[in-house]
């Protein structure tokens, strides 16, 4: 009778173990998932180089003037609430150039779905969104006050296409690489916003799908260092 006990409390504690290995497995596998996805996939990682960032470092090298600004990373607007994201930005001052990594979740697909009425949910590998910078330059660089783009003729706007891109996606997420050239950031530049379009209702005049700040004049620049895949990226160029 007490080897049958004993017989039953080993099963028993068979059964426990593997229960909690099981409950270990299925964490570890949802962090995993978390971690893995909070990090851009290594395709976002360097700078996407051409022949204006080649000619640049070849002759300033670590002296390359690049930054960023920390400004919020996705939209918050009642309607387009964490639909978009951009999770890294570099300003590279000495070419006029913006590059950044924008990103945006398998749901927000969903919500496009929704949102436009579509016959579909579309495809992950499919172009969804235009995306596309638009700057604000003050007319009136003697009076700050009018800088909110709240009175006429006080601030000018210009939209600049993208030069480059390119893409990668994770189990969630979806991303894309911009590049931007020919923006010169001085002291007549208020803000740069990237705006995001829907394709399937592309009108300039209308407010964006969802729009985020990447530079404001009264924020502070933050100094970026070229990476060590940054320069290898930047040095293994070669022109089409």
């Amino acid at each position: 009778m007490a080897k049958h006990r004993y017989k039953w409390r080993i099963a028993g504690f068979i059964f426990k173990a593997l229960c909690m290995l099981i409950i270990a497995a299925i964490v570890i596998l949802l962090l995993w998932r978390i971690i893995d996805n909070n990090n851009d996939p290594k395709e976002m990682d360097t700078v996407i180089p051409n022949a204006l960032l080649v000619d640049a470092y070849n002759e300033k090298g670590d002296s390359l003037n690049t930054y960023y600004q920390e400004q919020t990373r996705y939209t918050r607007g009642e309607n387009n609430y964490g639909y978009f994201a951009i999770t890294q930005s570099l300003i590279i001052d000495d070419i006029d150039q913006i590059q950044f990594v924008f990103r945006y979740n398998n749901s927000t697909l969903k919500h496009t779905f929704e949102d436009y009425s579509l016959s579909e949910i579309p495809s992950r590998d499919e172009e969804v969104y235009d995306v596309t910078l638009t700057v604000m330059y003050d007319l009136t660089p003697d009076n700050d006050a009018d800088n909110d783009g709240k009175t006429k003729d006080a601030v000018r706007y210009e939209r600049f296409y993208p030069s480059d891109m390119v893409s990668a996606k994770k189990t969630l997420y979806n991303y894309r690489k911009f590049v931007f050239d020919g923006i010169v950031i001085d002291d007549s530049v208020i803000a740069v916003y990237a705006d995001f379009y829907y394709v399937g209702d592309i009108d300039y005049e209308k407010t964006p799908y969802g729009s985020l700040l990447i530079y404001h004049y009264e924020e502070p620049n933050v100094k970026y260092k070229l990476s060590k895949n940054d320069i290898q990226a930047i040095t293994a160029w070669k022109k089409n």
